[in-house]
């Protein structure tokens, strides 16, 4: 017959040995939300965004950018299928609308954009001229009023901010009897003016001398006409409007953060606009 102190002592025992196996049991884990899927467009742009000799992305801004997502990792986890995929601007800018938590690099900040995404922050400063083939005669010029109503033939990239803000000026709108004549790929124009068939084109100073090279022209046959003023200004990264919120808040942090890093000195003071 057990006392009451060997009745205490075998309770005791079982209920350690109770809860070593309660310790010994696996813990459930919470639910694990799935990683958020994002997507990263661009148009080839040298040497913001490209292409190198290796097939490989590189560029200021797309370097920013993986790092960018790197950061907003650390938060929140990410789903990106690619690092970047390169498609002309116009198609670029209907995804965007289109579809949530794409993101898109170096886009000019147009009034007819401003409401169509939410805008991050400034990633390159962007300078467009008025270009010309020196073959091609022009009538003298000193200002955009001097090319209205002159017949000319404006070569475009097919959607661009240079696009619409020439029918915003009436260009190529009757009583205007200027012509605008659109490409899917600005490089195209380059041809198209040392053959005669556009009179001018726009394009950034920045990359114009590349892609020159790269299309086997020399630089020599073309010639600068006039600085586009009103839209030389610095364009921006964007997020789609239908983003999560969780994915924008993660980005407008972690550019605070790459920005107080010092790393970056093209991102300006409006880095959480």
């Amino acid at each position: 017959m057990h006392t009451a102190p060997n009745l205490l002592r075998v309770f005791c025992s079982g209920l350690f040995c109770l809860v070593v196996a309660l310790l010994a049991m696996p813990l459930r884990a919470g639910p694990v939300e799935p990683p958020l899927p994002v997507a990263v467009y661009a148009d080839s742009f040298v040497p913001l965004q490209h292409l190198n000799e290796q097939n490989e992305p590189t560029g200021y801004v797309y370097l920013f950018v993986q790092e960018l997502l790197a950061q907003v990792q650390r938060s929140l986890p990410l789903q990106v299928a690619k690092p970047i995929e390169f498609v002309p601007l116009k198609r670029a800018l209907v995804i965007g609308e289109r579809e949530a938590n794409v993101l898109l690099l170096s886009v000019a900040r147009t009034p007819e954009r401003e409401d169509r995404f939410l805008w991050l922050t400034e990633v390159s400063p962007y300078q467009l001229w008025l270009y010309r083939a020196k073959s091609t005669a022009l009538p003298p010029m000193k200002t955009w009023a001097d090319l209205k109503g002159k017949g000319l033939r404006f070569g475009v990239q097919n959607g661009s901010n240079f696009h619409e803000w020439l029918r915003t000026q009436g260009i190529g709108q009757s009583p205007d009897n200027s012509v605008i004549d659109p490409a899917p790929q600005n490089m195209l124009n380059f041809r198209k003016a040392l053959a005669g068939r556009i009179d001018v084109f726009a394009h950034p100073d920045v990359s114009f001398a590349h892609r020159v090279q790269q299309a086997g022209l020399n630089m020599g046959d073309f010639e600068a006409v006039l600085p586009i003023q009103p839209l030389s200004m610095p364009l921006w990264l964007v997020v789609s409007k239908d983003s999560d919120p969780r994915l924008v808040a993660a980005l407008r942090a972690s550019i605070k953060t790459l920005k107080a890093s010092g790393r970056f000195p093209f991102l300006s003071s409006q880095a959480t606009k």
